[in-house]
């Protein structure tokens, strides 16, 4: 039973945090890297709740990107036989689909994407050489360090801003600054849209069965069951 209890609340986390519907989209804010106090952190999450598996993540991105894509071609297909008012309605329906597939394609180049590499494989049955991208785990692992590696960079260049008194060189540090927390806010809202890893919470990856775990606490899971139990009073009480 708790192995089934901690899917079902890895269920309401992720509802809770991709919101509602098939195109349901939420930016994870993408703030300045800063650490929690250890203590703090100790003492309130002391629990580890299983979100998904590498494999999981993937596939659901890859099913996604098939709803929007496929979703934009029947609204198209609408538009010959609409009248002026449904047309309106058509092309709005797809210009926010296109946009999201727009940016689901983007998060997926960052996180699955070559990010320099230049590895081949050559498939003898059919001939055909492939450029590797890497296993999932590989391109979850690689999107972690690019993300950290800016983080410190930010982190080094506000120190830096901080203590320059040209103002030559601190326009000059203020725009590095800027272009490098693009990137970093790039890496953050891609994390959260493939792995739904917000910035303000803490994970943990364990290798050995490549499941991402939320950090969390007693307080929460009972809220969540809580969650739980008000849905599937609602949907006994709606039958």
């Amino acid at each position: 039973m708790k192995k089934h209890y901690f899917g079902a609340l890895a269920g309401v986390i992720a509802v809770c945090l991709l919101g509602t519907g098939v195109f349901a989209q939420n930016a994870a804010p993408a703030a300045a890297p800063a650490a929690a106090p250890a203590e703090e952190t100790a003492k309130l999450e002391d629990k580890l709740l299983p979100l998904m598996t590498m494999e999981q993540a993937f596939a659901a991105a890859l099913q996604r990107r098939a709803l929007l894509a496929n979703f934009i071609v029947q609204e198209r297909a609408k538009l010959e036989k609409a009248t002026a008012e449904e047309k309106a309605e058509l092309e709005k329906n797809i210009e926010a689909a296109s946009k999201q597939f727009t940016e689901l394609s983007t998060y997926m180049d960052v996180i699955f994407g070559l990010s320099g590499r230049r590895e081949y494989e050559y498939n003898r049955v059919n001939s055909t050489i492939y450029l590797k991208v890497g296993t999932v785990a590989e391109t979850f692992g690689r999107a972690i360090q690019a993300r950290d590696v800016r983080a410190a960079k930010i982190r080094e260049l506000q120190a830096a801003l901080e203590k320059e008194t040209d103002a030559t060189k601190k326009e000059a540090l203020q725009k590095e600054l800027d272009g490098v927390f693009r990137q970093y806010a790039l890496f953050v809202n891609a994390l959260f849209r493939i792995y739904q890893i917000h910035p303000s919470r803490n994970y943990q990856y364990v290798a050995g069965n490549q499941t991402l775990y939320l950090k969390t606490n007693d307080e929460e899971i009972n809220k969540l069951k809580a969650e739980i139990e008000k849905k599937k009073a609602e949907s006994e009480a709606g039958k």
